[in-house]
């Protein structure tokens, strides 16, 4: 075999190698209200109370867009950060409990921890600080869920996509079923 034909099987079989590992990314569904955590955040607060969704972040040492194996970035909703997803997942809870108005107390997020893992039994572990100008110190919820991973990374990778929706509806019934979160509201 001439070093010009190795050459030319090299590369066939190089380029063949980088298009089937080319990086790929998964994406997940919008989050979708708990009727559990609806009924929750209506019977933690006194009938009347109003809340209002204030700033989310992320706590500086905190990865906002982790990325799965080999696979690229992890996209938890269709453009939105895991920070965004958290918020607007709360929002949806809190509006769905008819709690949300404008003017009501400003509910604020940190996202103090918010890691994952693809390999052997999977897990979420996200925790998140909540505060208000009602009340100031706040306190802070975790979640860590688990769930099946596969080998194959893009199956592990969607299934990890796929167990951050119910994460986070359980960091949120954490926030709602808090026995302060009455003095978060300003109730």
């Amino acid at each position: 075999m001439t070093t010009w034909n190795k050459f030319r099987i090299a590369a066939v079989l190089g380029l063949t190698t980088m298009a089937l590992a080319a990086c790929e990314t998964t994406s997940s569904r919008p989050y979708k209200a708990s009727t559990a955590n609806i009924m929750a955040a209506q019977t933690a607060v006194p009938e009347g109370t109003k809340v209002s969704m204030g700033d989310f972040s992320a706590a500086a040492d905190i990865d906002v867009s982790p990325t799965c194996r080999a696979m690229g970035a992890l996209e938890v909703a269709p453009g939105q950060t895991p920070v965004e997803y958290i918020r607007d997942a709360m929002q949806e809870e809190l509006f769905n409990a008819g709690l949300v108005k404008p003017d009501g107390a400003a509910i604020n997020g940190e996202i103090t921890k918010l890691e994952f893992s693809s390999i052997g039994t999977g897990t979420w572990d996200v925790a998140l600080k909540v505060t208000s100008a009602a009340y100031p110190q706040g306190y802070e919820v975790s979640e860590t869920y688990s769930f099946k991973t596969s080998f194959s990374a893009i199956n592990a990778c969607q299934n990890t996509i796929d167990a951050f929706q119910p994460t986070v509806s359980n960091l949120l019934n954490k926030v709602v079923t808090h026995p302060e979160f009455s003095k978060l509201a300003g109730a």
